[in-house]
């Protein structure tokens, strides 16, 4: 009952990191390609990055303990072998986005590194 129950919360708060990855990664990316970002924007963008950063290992390390229990606790008979291919249309969404959100992650660093903050 334990287990089953941790993997539930970890499955939810696998689908939860994903969105939180991709909203932050874009969310940055977007607040500073504001012309004249001020400091203010700047430092939003810094936090952005970091919640997108711990959100992405969330969506790795759960992913892990999602796709080992998958069989036991999410697999629907009902469904059976017809879920295979909506998993693998989700999942081309999923990875996507994922992988969006680390060329945004990366664009931001890239802007971060290279710009030198704005005086109020």
């Amino acid at each position: 009952m334990t287990l089953a129950l941790f993997v539930m919360l970890n499955n939810y708060f696998h689908d939860l990191a994903t969105a939180v990855f991709g909203v932050s990664a874009f969310a940055a990316y977007w607040v500073l390609r504001e012309e004249g970002a001020k400091l203010a924007l700047r430092a939003l963008s810094q936090k952005l990055v970091w919640l997108g950063r711990w959100s992405l290992v969330w969506v790795l390390v759960g992913g892990v303990v999602r796709a080992l229990a998958y069989r036991d606790y999410e697999w629907s008979e009902a469904a059976g072998k017809a879920q295979v291919p909506v998993l693998a249309v989700k999942h081309l969404v999923l990875f996507t986005l994922v992988a969006l959100g680390i060329l945004f992650l990366r664009k931001v660093k890239h802007f971060l590194n290279q710009s030198p903050p704005e005086t109020p």
